[in-house]
């Protein structure tokens, strides 16, 4: 569920929440940090169920629509297509899920009559949700497009649903962008026979191996900061190295400690994973500075024995 680059992004949060810090502690910070991994796979289970909240609340309010003293031939035979939704459908009998939900304490009973109804009615107004109502297709690839298509469109800029989960927990304000993320990953690559006894993906690949990763990572980028810098401004050019912002400050730091720390990752997947996450927090110029840093650093520590790989990292590509 969490690959590297997941965990390479709570690294960056977590160097950089230290370095902010008036009394950072290191331990502390370690601890923090595998929290901080723990509150990004509960945003994901939180955002799963949300998704069957939704469906819960339409399947409510057909019921109740039946009942009205007039109903219209709409209450009476209602478009039943998005309670139908196979992926939701599976979802809300998943047994897996209920667990996390129970185990992370997630209940929904005290906003079902206001944020659930407000949330449910923004997306009967999409004009995505209304095409897929009326296309006339039954099919599991279009239960999923619908489904993508809304995710990717409008969560990530949802204010409500993103002022619903700070308000519950601080922690995931910086973790929101990257669960819709993981959101639209799972929906998009799930399997047609996903079902109510389906396990959910866990939180990580190798559990002991990733959390090695992680806090060799964010505990070596700390410690060896100052020699870090000295080697920026060895290497910089036409900049200010005073000037540098600490965000990209970290972000070198960070490739220079897999470099050195980490021999099965190649120097070109340790650059490209770095510029890819500085496209989300930093500036198009300092993804330029970074790259152009990195390839030196690299050339570097390779003239002076410092940059040792094995295994895969011998490939550089």
């Amino acid at each position: 569920m969490l690959n590297r680059r997941f965990l390479r992004v709570k690294a960056l949060q977590s160097i950089y929440a230290y370095h902010q810090s008036e009394s950072a502690n290191l331990p502390q910070a370690e601890r923090q940090l595998l929290e901080g991994v723990d509150d990004l796979y509960k945003l994901f289970v939180y955002q799963l169920s949300f998704w069957v909240e939704l469906k819960q609340f339409a399947e409510r309010r057909i019921e109740e629509n039946k009942h009205k003293h007039f109903p219209t031939e709409e209450d009476l035979n209602p478009n039943m297509k998005f309670v139908n939704n196979r992926i939701l459908k599976a979802l809300d009998d998943n047994k897996h899920l209920m667990k996390l939900e129970e185990q992370y304490k997630i209940n929904w009973a005290d906003s079902r009559e206001d944020f659930i109804r407000n949330m449910f009615t923004k997306l009967t107004e999409t004009p995505e949700y209304q095409e897929y109502m009326t296309n006339g297709k039954d099919t599991f690839s279009d239960d999923k497009r619908f489904l993508v298509t809304i995710i990717d469109t409008y969560m990530a800029e949802n204010g409500l649903l993103y002022d619903y989960y700070s308000d519950r927990d601080l922690s995931f304000n910086s973790d929101y962008q990257l669960a819709i993320y993981l959101l639209w990953k799972y929906i998009s690559e799930l399997p047609a026979d996903f079902n109510a006894d389906s396990v959910l993906p866990p939180m990580f690949k190798d559990e002991a191996e990733d959390k090695e990763f992680v806090v060799k990572l964010f505990e070596k980028t700390i410690l060896h900061a100052d020699e870090y810098m000295e080697l920026v401004k060895d290497n910089i050019s036409n900049w200010d190295y005073d000037r540098l912002a600490l965000m990209d400050k970290i972000l070198i730091y960070m490739a220079v400690t897999e470099f050195v720390e980490f021999h099965s990752i190649p120097v070109k997947v340790t650059i490209n994973e770095y510029i890819e996450i500085s496209k989300f927090y930093s500036t198009p110029d300092s993804r330029r500075f970074i790259n152009g840093m990195l390839d030196k650093i690299a050339t570097e520590l390779k003239a002076n024995g410092k940059l040792v790989k094995t295994g895969i990292g011998l490939i550089d590509k």
